[in-house]
């Protein structure tokens, strides 16, 4: 089964996470370390 988390969206960059049973998957479109860092 997949789960998605999207951390955030907006203007300045959107983030989505994604989790399998045997994976994890960052999507970073651009985000800063610190904001994503913070959401995670």
């Amino acid at each position: 089964m997949l789960k998605f988390c999207s951390l955030f969206s907006g203007s300045t960059g959107n983030c989505l996470f994604v989790e399998s049973e045997n994976s994890k998957i960052l999507i970073d479109a651009g985000g800063s370390a610190k904001k994503i860092t913070s959401a995670l």
